[in-house]
């Protein structure tokens, strides 16, 4: 298996029911963090980007794996 990132980036993934605040976490360790952490958001990549239904294997899991994948590769730390 292939390396992702380095290890000096952190993939970090947030799970919970619908609202209970995994975006809001996300944006608030970002606005703290600063610069070089990347929001892969799985509702945005879903239903704004691909308007797909939530089903299980769906088309949006392959493309948040490849972002969340190539920004790690780019430096960057991932909220997934």
């Amino acid at each position: 298996m292939a390396t992702v990132g380095s290890e000096a980036t952190i993939l970090v993934v947030l799970r919970g029911n619908s609202g209970s605040g995994k975006t809001a976490t996300a944006r608030e360790v970002r606005l703290r963090c600063g610069r070089g952490i990347a929001i892969v958001s799985q509702d945005v990549i879903r239903r704004d980007l691909l308007r797909e239904k939530d089903v299980p294997g769906g088309v949006n899991v392959g493309l948040i794996d490849t972002i969340a994948r190539h920004a790690l590769d780019e430096g960057y730390h991932v909220i997934l």
